[in-house]
């Protein structure tokens, strides 16, 4: 005598997978970080190049975010004439503080640096394909 076994519409082993994919479609999402930029926050000081021992005003201001990075502008001055650009910052929480990286272009030359948020502090260090290296310290305005 036979026995009729009713078909379940999914095999066994795919039960799994379909469970871990309604899990995370149930799942809430993370929130944006983007409500974490600090949209207009300006930090000001001095920058340093230990190439030429030289240093000079400067100033950063955060813009907007664009795909988890903030925008910021950096101005100030260089050899006694204005600088201006801009640079995307990755932010990263490390514990109270957070740690920022980033590259941007300037007159031509590829910058990379690191930097830390730290209470009322931005301090960083950058490193150019032409040579240029050195330190930036900003406190907030």
């Amino acid at each position: 005598m036979k026995t009729s076994r009713r078909r379940s519409p999914l095999p066994t082993r795919a039960l799994p997978a379909v469970i871990v994919l309604l899990t995370l479609s149930l799942s809430p999402l993370p929130m944006s970080q983007a409500a974490d930029v600090p949209v207009n926050k300006a930090w000001s000081g001095s920058w340093n190049n230990r190439k030429y021992n030289t240093s000079g005003a400067l100033v950063c201001t955060v813009q907007g975010e664009q795909n988890g990075q903030w925008i910021a502008k950096f101005t100030g001055t260089a050899l006694g004439k204005p600088i201006s650009y801009t640079a995307l910052m990755t932010p990263k929480p490390n514990g109270a503080n957070t740690a920022l990286s980033g590259t941007t272009k300037v007159d031509g030359f590829a910058y990379q640096w690191t930097a830390e948020l730290s209470g009322k502090t931005l301090n960083g260090s950058y490193k150019a394909s032409n040579g240029n290296n050195g330190e930036f310290k900003l406190e907030a305005k």
